[in-house]
């Protein structure tokens, strides 16, 4: 009969083994190669944000090679090229058929909009069986798009954006308030626009005015006009920086509107973007933006800048990260770079199928899971992806924004969101 202590002993030594199994990885294994491109706005008005999400991607591939090397685990994960779309879509093709025909990719970060995202994927990495990480796209067509699951988004569905906003608003104004609706022509702008149409008036709201413009016009004193013809209790403005440095000014000189009465969305929630369009047109005015979820979210921002230092942090850089790691732990995982053992292996390393949860400051751990070919949930700097059927991820935080005086941007995080 053994002794207490001989059982301890046996079940310690037991378990610690279990451990030290969970994360064998096979001997002589062969690592796979995976080359990922990316595609953002480097030039244009949304610049900022395509550099930092860049930036992120090079810090997240960098981190998961360094990872690699020191949990001895065959193979690599670069960034091959980096192509500049200028939030356009037709640029945006040009990028992905470059990144996949030249650079002879295997995935890509990217784009930032919704336009670029839905042409890239339509013309390019869909017929080429390529996989595809958006990092801020949030049209709610993406979630229905004919993709044969190829492509994926760390950023939340303006489905949920729809719904922060007409709660913004309803605490704002009351339940059966009016307001009107600006939006650029594009799938980022209309898409909402009609979301939000449709969760204001469900909720008991009326719509006085609901005026769509084309991003390339040279002015928009029509659209101002007819935007403030009749005030309403408020107003909301679906639009990248670089259009409305146009529109705003055309706005206040009606001398009807009112930013103090206005809400933008996540475009506007950086303070050069504020500085750029003008105080005297942006000083006062509210906004939604999906907000991070991610694990330890200051430390992330922190280690970003050790590592990049020359580059403007803005609050989505996570994204491109995440989506980075992500790729790269599944190619470890599934041992190919092929896209449909991608795929799958992204939703086994991203929660999709449960198992221990592993954050981005323990990378070396997700990497020996990786390939070890264990379920686990990366918990990322951005989010916690868990991603669906429809390669979305699942639930979203979104924070109210305000612009003050001094053009500083500010939050409360007790009036967040979270689905």
């Amino acid at each position: 009969m053994k002794t207490r202590r001989n059982v301890l002993a046996v079940t310690t030594v037991a378990v610690a083994t279990a451990a030290m199994l969970a994360y064998t990885v096979p001997a002589n294994a062969a690592g796979v190669d995976l080359k990922i491109g990316t595609i953002h706005p480097l030039t244009g008005g949304n610049a900022d944000y395509g550099i930092g999400l860049t930036s992120a991607a090079e810090f997240g591939a960098e981190s998961v090679t360094k990872a690699m090397k020191a949990a001895k685990v065959a193979g690599s994960c670069k960034i091959v090229a980096s192509e500049d779309d200028q939030a356009t879509p037709a640029i945006a093709v040009e990028a992905a058929t470059k990144l996949v025909k030249s650079n002879k990719v295997h995935a890509i970060v990217g784009p930032l909009t919704s336009g670029a995202t839905l042409a890239a994927a339509q013309s390019v990495t869909v017929p080429n069986k390529v996989v595809m990480i958006a990092t801020a796209a949030s049209n709610p067509d993406i979630t229905k798009f004919k993709d044969n699951d190829t492509l994926f988004r760390t950023y939340p569905s303006d489905a949920f954006q729809g719904k922060v906003i007409a709660k913004a608003l309803q605490n704002a104004i009351g339940k059966d308030g009016t307001i009107n609706i600006g939006a650029r022509n594009d799938a980022f702008g209309t898409a909402l626009a009609n979301v939000l149409t449709s969760e204001w008036v469900k909720g008991g709201g009326n719509v006085g005015a609901k005026v769509i413009w084309n991003p390339d016009g040279a002015t928009f004193d029509s659209e101002a006009k007819a935007l403030t013809d009749k005030t309403p209790d408020a107003w909301v403005i679906v639009d990248f920086p670089d259009t409305f440095a146009k529109v705003g000014p055309a706005l206040k000189r009606t001398g009807k509107w009112d930013a103090t009465k206005t809400f933008f969305t996540e475009a506007m929630n950086n303070e050069a973007v504020i500085k750029t369009i003008g105080l005297d047109v942006m000083a006062g005015s509210k906004g939604t933006a999906a907000k991070s979820m991610g694990f330890q979210a200051d430390k992330w921002k922190a280690d970003r800048k050790k590592a990049k230092p020359n580059t403007k942090e803005t609050f989505v850089d996570g994204s491109g990260f995440d989506a980075t790691v992500l790729l790269c732990l599944a190619a470890i995982h599934g041992k190919s770079t092929k896209a449909a053992a991608l795929t799958k292996s992204l939703r086994a390393v991203s929660g999709s199928n449960g198992g221990k949860v592993i954050p981005w400051t323990k990378l070396g751990d997700a990497v020996k899971a990786a390939a070890a070919g264990q379920n686990f949930t990366y918990q990322g700097a951005w989010t916690t992806a868990k991603f669906d059927a429809a390669g979305d991820t699942s639930g979203a935080l979104f924070q109210i924004y305000n612009v003050g005086a001094d053009g500083k941007i500010t939050s409360d995080a007790k009036n967040d969101i979270k689905f």
